[in-house]
Order: structure tokens, then sequence, then C-alpha cells
């Protein structure tokens, strides 16, 4: 039996990195300049709690990352017959805030709606972005 204990291991610990990695999705969004009609594209990378995006505007490669923003959560007690009870509730809204940086200098600012509410990227949503400089990009996917 102590013979099939590590491959049990080996092969759990390699089943779960191989779901963790399965979890994660990437894509691409379509944005355009204002006032230019300049298309951009940004590339995401969905994580467990957060999403990587990077895009090129010019000669500057900007990247960064997207937090849920409009995330809650709460605990309580709950008294029944049977005893005391311990609910934790959370909820999110579907609102992230990225920030991506620069190579060149510049930063960027995002507030994107993901059009499902837990934040699933792929489902798509709709976003607007600042440039540093004053240019802003809105954002479709």
């Amino acid at each position: 039996m102590s013979n099939r204990t590590p491959k049990f291991k080996s092969t759990f610990i390699t089943l779960v990195i191989l779901s963790m990695t399965g979890c994660a999705s990437s894509g691409t969004m379509q944005g355009i300049i204002r006032g230019k009609g300049t298309p951009v594209q940004f590339q995401y990378e969905q994580g467990l709690d957060r999403d990587f995006y990077t895009t090129v505007i010019g000669n500057e490669k900007f990247s960064g990352q997207a937090v849920n923003s409009g995330a809650v959560s709460g605990f309580g007690n709950i008294y029944t017959p049977g005893g005391v009870n311990t609910v934790i509730t959370y909820a999110t809204s579907g609102n992230f805030i990225a920030v991506m940086m620069g190579d060149k200098g510049s930063s960027m600012r995002c507030e994107m709606t993901y059009a499902d509410s837990s934040g699933y990227t792929p489902m798509g949503g709709v976003g607007i972005c600042r440039v540093s400089d004053g240019r802003v990009i809105d954002i479709t996917w």
C-alpha cells in the first residue's frame, strides 16, 4: 500500500494543477479611440480572482490587471430550533476597475462592466479606458 501512496499523491496534485489552469480563459476586447476612430485591441486572460489585460497603443505596450470593484461580503448568525448557524454571503456586481502601465511611462485606467455579474470575462461586456495623455477608448467584447 505504501507504494501506491506516492503515485496517488502525484496524480492528485497533477489533477489539481490541471483543473486550476483549465479555469483560465483568454480572448480579445475591441476598442476605438474617441475622436480619432483608431481601433485598439485588448487581450485578456482571466485568472481566479482578477483579469490581466494587455494592449498596444501607438508604440507603447500597456499591461495591468482588473479587479472586482463591486464585491460585497458579510456574515451573520441564524438562530433556529436546531441551534445557531453562521451564514456567509458574497455578491458581485460585474463592475471591474483596471490599471495598466505603459512601457513608455503612460498609464491607463479602465472601468469595465461585465455582462456576467460574477466576472466571467468570456460572456462579454463594455468599458471605457482613459489614458494619462487624455485619450479615451470605448471597449466592447
